[in-house]
């Protein structure tokens, strides 16, 4: 009876005895879970004010681009390609190398008024469409406005520009030559807004070329053949290499006066035909 007393007496000061490690506290730290109050980090709340605006898909030669913004206080915040053109590795690449300074480049300029990335012409050019696209849904300021307020009067008669309606740069200074008596107040468009203007398929003995602009300001910003002579393996390898710097040219020329490229000269008359098109529906 002794020893049975003694050994009850000993489980039960045992059993009274705290172990460590067993709060709630402890148990909570030893199992990794975050302290009471705690919030995740990163939880990707927009900042108050802020909102996200997608502009529309712009279709390239190699595949579509498409720009989500983030803006706040009416500011561009924030810019990324969702859709980057990928029928092929070179294409992934291009994109991947180019998509994150034309992202950049956006915030930076506060507007589509951004350069092309070199070797990237059709992904840059398919991303400034989809973020001026952007711009306009969001009505964000900056999106290519200019004052056009014509502040000097022309001192000729307007020949030049018929009804004084001048396609302005948007800084509205008409010095307009001739000897009229000054009566055309030089008031530009000047509004800078940047369009998108489609010339007419031109038919070629290989296929058809068919050229699109990318028009602001009254000068053109962009050319891409979104149709070129594919009818076999050559013609497709020949449009490959002259129709970049077809492309380059019109925008260096500002106008269809431009030379054919040597090697490829149906898929360049065909070029200058859709381009000729182009400018003579964007009025230029």
């Amino acid at each position: 009876m002794i020893a049975v007393a003694g050994t009850a007496s000993a489980v039960a000061l045992l059993l009274t005895l705290k172990q460590p490690g067993t709060t709630v506290a402890g148990a909570a730290s030893q199992a990794g879970a975050p302290p009471a109050n705690s919030a995740p980090a990163g939880s990707g709340a927009v900042p108050a004010g802020g909102a996200t605006v997608l502009g529309d898909e712009a279709d390239t030669q190699f595949g579509p681009v498409q720009v989500e913004l983030t803006l706040s206080g009416g500011r561009i915040t924030g810019a990324r390609a969702v859709k980057v053109p990928s029928t092929d590795a070179n294409s992934r690449k291009i994109a991947e190398s180019s998509v994150p300074q034309l992202n950049q480049a956006a915030v930076d300029a506060q507007s589509a008024d951004i350069d092309t990335v070199s070797g990237a012409t059709y992904t840059s050019q398919g991303y400034i469409r989809s973020l001026q696209s952007a711009l306009d849904k969001a009505g964000a300021a900056g999106a290519g406005e200019g004052t056009g307020q014509g502040s000097a009067p022309g001192a000729g008669s307007g020949a030049d520009a018929p009804d004084g309606d001048v396609p302005g740069d948007g800084s509205g200074d008409v010095s307009g030559e001739g000897s009229g008596d000054g009566s055309d107040p030089g008031q530009g468009s000047g509004s800078g807004a940047t369009e998108s203007v489609l010339g007419d398929v031109a038919g070629t003995q290989y296929g058809d070329v068919q050229v699109r602009l990318t028009v602001s300001g009254g000068r053109i910003t962009g050319a891409e053949a979104v149709k070129t002579p594919g009818s076999d393996a050559n013609s497709r390898k020949i449009a490959a290499g002259a129709v970049p710097k077809l492309n380059q040219a019109a925008v260096a020329a500002q106008s269809a006066d431009i030379d054919t490229v040597s090697g490829a000269t149906y898929t360049s008359q065909g070029y200058i035909r859709s381009l000729q098109s182009a400018l003579d529906k964007a009025g230029l």
